[in-house]
Formats: C-alpha cells, sequence, structure tokens
C-alpha cells in the first residue's frame, strides 16, 4: 500500500528504499550518515562524487544547498539515532534527494525575525526546488526535493 505524502510543487515522487551501502554502477547514491554535524559535509561531498557530470553548475549549487538543509534538519531530528539515511538518484534526468530521519512530525516553516541565525532552511529548499514534499515512512518520515536545475 502505498503511503500518504504531501507535495509541494510539481510532479510525483517513488517511496524512499533504504539500502545500507552506496552503489555508484547505476547513478543511485544510497547511503546512511552518523547523526553528527559532519553528516552534511559528508553527504555534499558524496553527491558531488557521484552526480557532478550529470548536474548543470546550478542544478549542482542548489542540489548541496538542499541536500545541507535537509540532512541537517535530518540530524536535528534524529538525536539519539544511530543514522540517517540518504538516497538521491536520477528521475527523468533530475535529481531526486530523499532524506529519511526518525521524527514522524510534519516540516513547518519557522516564524523568525530578520535577526535570527536559523530557522530558514525549508524556506531556502522550497525556493530552489522544482518540487519538494515529505511523507511518513516506518520509524520516521522522509523529506525529498528536486533541485532546479536552471538559473531562476
Amino acid at each position: 500500500m502505498p503511503s500518504s505524502r504531501t507535495t509541494h510543487g510539481l510532479g510525483v515522487v517513488p517511496d524512499l528504499v533504504p539500502i545500507d551501502l552506496p552503489d555508484s554502477t547505476d547513478n543511485v547514491l544510497r547511503c546512511e550518515l552518523p547523526v553528527t554535524t559532519k553528516a552534511a559535509r559528508t553527504a555534499r561531498a558524496q553527491l558531488r562524487h557521484y552526480f557532478a557530470t550529470h548536474l548543470t553548475s546550478t542544478g549542482q549549487d542548489n542540489a548541496e544547498l538542499i541536500l545541507t538543509e535537509l540532512v541537517v534538519n535530518a540530524v536535528t531530528a534524529s538525536v539519539g539515532a544511530g543514522a540517517i539515511r540518504l538516497v538521491a538518484q536520477l528521475v527523468a534526468g533530475e535529481l531526486l534527494i530523499e532524506v529519511f530521519d526518525e521524527s514522524p512530525g510534519m516540516p513547518r516553516h519557522r516564524q523568525v525575525d530578520d535577526l535570527a541565525e536559523d530557522g530558514r532552511g525549508l524556506l531556502l529548499v522550497e525556493q530552489l526546488s522544482a518540487a519538494w514534499g515529505w511523507h511518513p515512512a516506518p520509524g520516521g518520515k522522509v523529506v525529498w526535493a528536486v533541485p532546479k536545475t536552471d538559473a531562476a
């Protein structure tokens, strides 16, 4: 039975199928990342390694920023967990990024003032994505995004 999902933007995305080990032979990055402050840096390096030749410069920049926000949010939501899962793959010529975390709660925009140092992550994801959304998953949720590939 398909899981329910909330979609912001256009498109339909497949459900996350977590696999423990990366596989570069099919243009799909699957990995587990430790729940640490270094997870986003590791994720960006993996993304560059797997998809550098498949993305435009703008697409690569947007993908790295989106990935950073999704991983940081997942790490924050999964404190005490052993790992978060990342799946990035080319679907119909576009990069789909999915990050699993252990919080079942819906991603929410936060109200922040002009001087706040954080709290704008989902706004950034929204602005840099052709589409994004989330859906419940066993033990938590998946937040996904498809980065814009052209300059806005």
